[in-house]
């Protein structure tokens, strides 16, 4: 008796069914596997801002103050150059590739122009990308052509994630109420590393971009990311906390922008958290 083999497929319902239970796993696996990119490149944000720590307390140990430009000072750089003729109440820096020269009035710009006074031109290759937040795009070193010579200033702001607070630029006075009058300003000045009473809790650097955030994406109020932050301390040590739950900020009509972290009550003698 000839027996006839019957070769058994998949039909249509049992494929599809297939196809949603991998559907459904995919659409479990993958939050999950996006949230544990972020807190990995989290952990890179957190480096960073460490790292850039430890330039700052090299810097100070060599100086003897935190990195600081005041009014009318002279970039090494342009020490000796007959052309450069520094001015009254203006903030002058060198920055990448080494041709351009910047000038700002605005003195609490060196919470991004920190670069140019703490690393030589020639070296920052080697530290650029712990400067940007993992994930920001044009992320790449500046060239001359990224510079606007028109109308439109150059964005310096954006391309430098981590910010230097304030109060390492100004005397805690400054900070404190009596920055009214005619002398505010001889509080602009550099602050010295044993004048921080509580280091452990007073921020000096953060991630102000968080761009390996790509998912809901959180609400800046008054100029800080409302999210957990990369953040480094004046102690050096690192953590990861909202700018929306430090402390208040210390109303100054002499800042443009009071924001927490820069504008901390008693500058640094006070406490962030």
């Amino acid at each position: 008796m000839n027996k006839t083999a019957h070769k058994h497929g998949f039909t249509l319902v049992e494929v599809l069914v297939v196809i949603g239970v991998i559907g459904i796993l995919i659409a479990i696996a993958l939050p999950a596997l996006s949230g544990a990119r972020g807190s990995a490149l989290q952990t890179v944000s957190l480096s960073n801002v460490r790292s850039v720590g430890q330039q700052m307390e090299e810097y100070a140990s060599v100086q003897r103050q935190y990195p600081h430009r005041g009014f009318g000072d002279i970039p090494a750089e342009l020490v000796g150059d007959e052309e450069y003729i520094p001015e009254e109440n203006v903030i002058v820096v060198t920055w990448y590739p080494g041709q351009i020269v910047m000038a700002t009035s605005d003195y609490f710009a060196q919470a991004f122009l920190w670069p140019a006074i703490v690393t030589p031109i020639a070296e920052w290759p080697e530290y650029w990308s712990t400067w940007i937040s993992p994930r920001k795009d044009d992320a790449d070193l500046p060239k001359l052509e990224d510079f606007g010579f028109g109308d439109e200033p150059a964005p310096i702001e954006e391309q430098i994630s981590v910010r230097y607070s304030n109060s390492f630029v100004a005397a805690p006075a400054f900070f404190s109420g009596q920055q009214h009058g005619a002398n505010a300003e001889s509080m602009f000045r550099a602050v010295k590393p044993h004048e921080v009473r509580y280091a452990s809790q007073k921020v000096m650097l953060w991630d102000n971009d968080l761009a390996y955030i790509t998912r809901d994406i959180p609400e800046r109020i008054d100029g800080l990311l409302d999210a957990k932050t990369p953040m480094c301390f004046a102690d050096g040590h690192g953590d990861i906390l909202n700018p929306q739950d430090a402390s208040d900020p210390v109303d100054n009509p002499r800042m443009e922008r009071v924001m927490r972290l820069h504008a901390t009550k008693d500058g640094v003698h006070g406490r962030d958290y």
